[in-house]
């Protein structure tokens, strides 16, 4: 009679063999495709009162399916193929992937794997601890649900997220929950995150925050190249560098150069100078705090407790030598404030001086006055525009009705401002007038005659934004002419332009595109 219970010791795989035709061929151990081999064991035992249907191996245990292999201090072994391993559990498959724990269920129908207790993943370059892991033979992809922590071996950063797939084929991860890399460079928080192990390269969807030392980074959908240091945004994204911030429809950080680009809806803020620049195209430049923006560029800076809105090409923001805040607009420059508008080609104002400085026959509007010239420089105070100066062809042209126009010219002109009012300007250097005389008649005023006056220098004293008093300084020549008795050559000072088109008549007119200025009176045709 045949005992109820077997035990062998020290089989080999040829000992196991013929161990299996000794029980009557009731053991699962089977050679062939399909099935689990049983490779080494130093004690098999086969016992249906301990596990109906199942073979224990114990010490040294090796088995191997379809090209995976396994090793623990013990397993029960059953015969639909399944396996349950204790104690020292390791899985490989192929050269490179490495499974431990403490614990294994395999499923060899399915070809899949439970691994419990002290889980470790090793691929090359790579290391994934878990608690529990899921791995799946055929496709060689992990997937855990209860947390891990990733190391990378290539470039020192790690992982940490609360659930994940391992792509092994491919070395790549998805994780999700709580996602969360970390770099002496870098540290990036998300909730889905795709990762390469071999390129160093991750995919953002949904929340996510980049950190890289100053520079911060936010956007809901992107990727970052850790290899390049290069990040993209592209969804929500913003950069944040101390009280500067770029956001835009499409943004590109470079840690290297630590230069920040974007693109559509682009806007750079500055909460410290308070000012904000838009447009198509931006480029921030983190070493030394440069910024540009191109494509229906807009610049809203405020000034007292007004805003002035400028329009331009191209337009720059940075810092000077002494670290100062300093703006400059390049071509096709327009600007809007309630007190003051203005047309150029360049501008560029200075946070250390309070300067705005115009280049290129600008021309600026004052109220009811029209002041041009080869270049310009208005000095504010407190953001209210304090004295200006207009220095070459300077001219101020006030409209006396439909076709006549006050108008003082000279080699320059220096104003003064009161209350955001032009209320006071000289004029130097080859000093010259026209000034129409005024009568009221039956409350319609009415323009009566001309004043023209050549002298050195001219005094005109303004009120409410129109010209209220004249003064001539210096051996003025004078001719008063009746209206209709002067001559047409004498209503028109040479070098005399009305712009007044040009002029923006709001914050979204500066965008307007207008015609050149037209040629100065007296010019060569």
């Amino acid at each position: 009679m045949r005992p109820a219970s077997v035990r062998l010791r020290s089989c080999t795989r040829l000992a196991l063999m013929a161990c299996t035709m000794a029980l009557g061929g009731s053991t699962v151990l089977a050679q062939g495709k399909g099935r689990v081999e049983v490779l080494n064991a130093d004690n098999w035992v086969f016992d249906k009162a301990v596990a109906t249907g199942a073979q224990r191996l114990i010490g040294s245990v090796r088995l191997r399916h379809e090209g995976a292999f396994m090793s623990c201090d013990s397993a029960y072994l059953y015969e639909d193929n399944r396996v349950t391993a204790f104690s020292r559990v390791v899985l490989n498959q192929g050269d490179t992937l490495r499974i431990t724990g403490d614990h294994l269920d395999y499923n060899g129908a399915e070809r899949s794997a439970r691994m419990n207790g002290n889980v470790r993943l090793s691929d090359p370059g790579m290391e994934l601890a878990t608690d529990a892991l899921v791995y799946n033979v055929p496709a060689r992809r992990a997937a855990y649900s209860t947390g891990a922590l990733i190391q990378n071996k290539r470039d020192g950063s790690s992982l940490t997220s609360r659930k994940g797939e391992y792509d092994a084929a491919g070395h790549l991860f998805n994780f999700t929950d709580s996602v969360r890399i970390t770099h002496p460079e870098y540290t990036i928080s998300s909730d889905t995150v795709r990762y390469s192990s071999t390129t160093g390269r991750a995919g953002f969807i949904g929340p996510t925050w980049i950190t890289q030392g100053e520079v911060r980074m936010y956007c809901e959908s992107g990727s970052y190249d850790a290899r390049l240091g290069q990040g993209v945004l592209s969804k929500r994204g913003r950069i944040t560098q101390g009280a500067r911030e770029l956001t835009g429809d499409s943004l590109v950080h470079d840690r290297l150069t630590g230069i920040g680009r974007g693109w559509g809806h682009v806007t750079i803020k500055d909460t410290v100078n308070r000012l904000v620049v838009r447009g198509h195209e931006g480029l921030h430049r983190q070493a030394d705090d440069q910024a540009m923006v191109t494509g229906r560029a807009e610049l809203v800076m405020l000034m007292g407790g007004d805003s002035l809105y400028l329009h331009a090409d191209t337009l720059f923001a940075g810092k000077d030598s002494l670290g100062k805040r300093t703006v400059t607009g390049q071509r096709n420059v327009r600007f809007f404030k309630e007190d003051m508008q203005g047309v150029g080609d360049t501008l560029r104002y200075s946070e250390h001086d309070s300067l705005i400085r115009l280049q290129g026959s600008p021309f600026l509007w004052n109220r009811g006055n029209q002041l041009s010239g080869d270049s310009m420089r208005i000095q504010l105070s407190n953001g209210h525009a304090e004295q200006l100066r207009v220095d070459g062809h300077a001219f101020l042209t006030a409209q006396a009705d439909s076709t006549h126009y006050d108008q003082i010219t000279g080699t320059f002109l220096t104003g003064y401002f009161h209350r955001d009012q032009l209320a006071r300007l000289i004029a130097e250097g080859n000093s010259r007038t026209v000034y129409f005389a005024r009568e009221t008649k039956d409350s319609v005023e009415q323009i009566t005659g001309v004043n023209r006056v050549d002298c050195s220098i001219i005094a005109v004293g303004l009120h409410n934004g129109e010209v209220n008093t004249v003064s001539f300084l210096t051996q003025p020549d004078a001719t008063l002419f009746p209206l209709d008795k002067a001559p047409v050559e004498e209503l028109r000072l040479d070098g005399f332009r009305w712009n007044g088109a040009a002029r923006p008549k709001d914050q979204e007119d500066i965008f307007r595109r207008t015609d050149p200025p037209p040629a100065a009176w007296g010019a060569p045709q």
